[in-house]
């Protein structure tokens, strides 16, 4: 599985999540990433996940200054929801926290991994008790990038209806 199929796949994820189980898509990208480590696991879903959630802030920050990414916002209907975002800070404020959890759960993870086996023995109780927590952590943090995924298409779903419905009230 390269890097461009994880992309594409959690962009699929992404806009088929309306109902789908959050844990079958966890799966699902388990099973598409079968022979990797994972920290790996962790780190490519992570950066596919960034590249959407990056181009989702760039055109929000950019769409008013250039054609291209205010064509590119207008087709995701970005400007409606980024001129009433006021009620929106808290949903916006709930997805950064929790990016930057599973941000931190990220760095740990690859830290431990990469801890140097001279100095620690895989026999030291400490050591086994953390290594078996690994995988749950990973499952947990890709569990978070398919409900942050789910929020911003809401946010990007939402579009036009969302401001008419913040014009009407």
């Amino acid at each position: 599985m390269n890097f461009f199929g994880l992309n594409c796949f959690l962009q699929i994820a992404y806009k088929s999540l309306d109902g789908t189980d959050a844990h079958a898509t966890t799966v699902s990208l388990f099973n598409m990433l079968p022979s990797y480590s994972w920290d790996a696991k962790l780190v490519l879903t992570l950066a596919a996940f960034a590249l959407n959630y990056g181009e989702f802030w760039l055109l929000a920050q950019i769409y008013s200054s250039n054609q291209l990414a205010k064509s590119m916002a207008i087709l995701r209907q970005l400007p409606s929801i980024m001129e009433h975002s006021g009620p929106l800070k808290p949903r916006f404020d709930a997805i950064n926290n929790l990016i930057k959890v599973m941000m931190d759960v990220a760095r740990c993870v690859v830290e431990f991994k990469d801890l140097p086996p001279a100095y620690i023995s895989n026999e030291v109780p400490a050591l086994s008790t953390a290594m078996a927590h690994i995988p749950t952590a990973v499952y947990w943090t890709m569990r978070s990038v398919v409900a942050c995924a789910a929020q911003i298409t809401s946010l990007t779903t939402m579009g036009h209806e969302y401001a008419f419905l913040v014009h009407h009230l």
